[in-house]
């Protein structure tokens, strides 16, 4: 891996070099104004030509994801019926997500277990989005009350899956490389090699932001030391769950959530006669409907039932089979339930009950 310096007045040619090799999609702050609060909020957007000279890489995540660049909203998955069996065609074009915090990566890390990975099945439309990507990512400069990345053994600051990372300093950024792509981009750009007390200031940065997580999430610890044990020794008692009962199936969670990825398929007409179109949409496990069976059977009828689910298949079963939590802890689904439902606080409430 390189690691360059980029003067701050030079982060435009690094935007205009980006923008040559795709649409460049990245993290700005705008102002909004809703009946909740109001003031000024990080969002992914498409960053045109005439922003690069105003734009400024935010020192924190955006409140929404970039989940749905690699599994969108809708997407159409089928056309038929055929009489021949057609592989997908054609690439997706090549995009540029900019100013990913860690917890993104690491969702994209999680979601490739189950779509790249898993050797039961390679899903061929994530395939092509995800090998569309190229991820510019950057450190956060500082965390919020809703950030608990640690407790999942995560750092505030990217260790690997970028093809460039960003960290700011005094005067500009540190530039490094992580792939390929990465190391060509940086040598168009010509910039100097790191000096020593460079790479000091970045390290005291990182470290100041992750100690500050750590002692904000300090009387979580106990409760995620072992989270998968800890969902499933719980999963059968509504005891210490109480704070679910704010919950109201909004799905808010789920669709902020960026390793979220359950969906329901549907089938629409066709512009030609007798022919239909399959689409794949997001869904989710908050909702009453999503465990219903056939005949009405519900599985999981109950609020309480629902509720606890999400938990038990972040932390146990997802766990079991691919030996790592789903769960990033960006802290987005605090951010946005309507509850006011905080998942550390559901965990440590459910561990206080289990160890009495």
């Amino acid at each position: 891996m390189n690691v360059c310096f980029l003067n701050k007045s030079k982060i435009k040619n690094l935007m205009e070099i980006l923008l040559e090799y795709g649409r460049v999609f990245a993290s700005m702050e705008a102002e909004i104004a809703s009946n909740r609060n109001s003031g000024s909020r990080i969002f992914i957007r498409e960053l045109q030509k005439d922003q690069i000279g105003d734009y400024r890489v935010p020192g924190f995540r955006a409140f929404d994801t970039f989940k749905s660049f690699v599994l969108p909203i809708r997407s159409c998955v089928a056309d038929y019926p055929s009489e021949n069996w057609t592989d997908i065609k054609g690439t997706e074009e090549r995009k540029v997500l900019f100013g990913l915090k860690a917890c993104d990566l690491v969702s994209f890390s999680i979601l490739d277990k189950v779509f790249l990975e898993d050797p039961d099945f390679i899903d061929p439309f994530y395939k092509k989005r995800r090998e569309s990507l190229i991820l510019v990512s950057s450190d956060c400069m500082y965390s919020r009350d809703s950030c608990f990345c640690n407790l999942l053994g995560y750092t505030p600051f990217p260790k690997a899956g970028f093809d460039i990372n960003i960290s700011e300093i005094n005067g500009g950024y540190l530039i490094e490389s992580g792939s390929e792509v990465g190391s060509e981009i940086l040598q168009e750009l010509s910039l100097p090699e790191v000096k020593e007390n460079q790479i000091a200031e970045r390290n005291k940065a990182r470290k100041k932001v992750t100690e500050e997580l750590e002692k904000r999430n300090a009387v979580f610890a106990k409760a995620f030391s072992k989270s998968d044990i800890l969902a499933s020794k719980t999963f059968d008692s509504d005891v210490g769950w109480d704070l679910g009962s704010t919950c109201v199936s909004c799905g808010a969670c789920t669709n902020v959530c960026p390793v979220c990825y359950c969906f329901t398929l549907f089938d629409r007409e066709g512009k030609k006669k007798e022919q239909y179109k399959r689409y794949m949409v997001w869904d989710s496990c908050q909702f009453k409907g999503f465990s219903q069976m056939a005949g009405g059977m519900n599985p999981r009828f109950s609020h309480m039932d629902q509720f606890k689910n999400r938990f038990y298949h972040k932390f146990f079963r997802f766990f079991e089979r691919y030996k790592t939590y789903k769960c990033t802890g960006c802290g987005r689904c605090i951010d946005n339930c309507l509850g006011d439902i905080d998942m550390r606080e559901v965990l440590a409430g459910a561990y206080s009950e289990k160890v009495k």
